[in-house]
């Protein structure tokens, strides 16, 4: 993989990291972004992992009511 490639996912990983309650709108953006902008089946495959490991460790918070 090159450095940009490594970068990019880093940068989506952060982003959907970072985005604590939204992080679910955030994953739902770049699976989407990816579904429409990435035509490589292994940056695919790459970017979707990165994606489901970033929602997976991202914190949820709770609710205030």
């Amino acid at each position: 993989m090159t450095i940009a490639v490594i970068g990019w996912q880093i940068f989506i990983f952060i982003t959907i990291v970072i985005s604590g309650r939204k992080a679910g709108w955030a994953s739902a953006f770049w699976v989407i972004w990816t579904l429409v902008q990435v035509y490589a089946l292994p940056l695919s495959v790459i970017q979707f992992i990165t994606i489901f490991i970033a929602y997976s460790i991202a914190p949820k918070g709770s609710k205030e009511a």
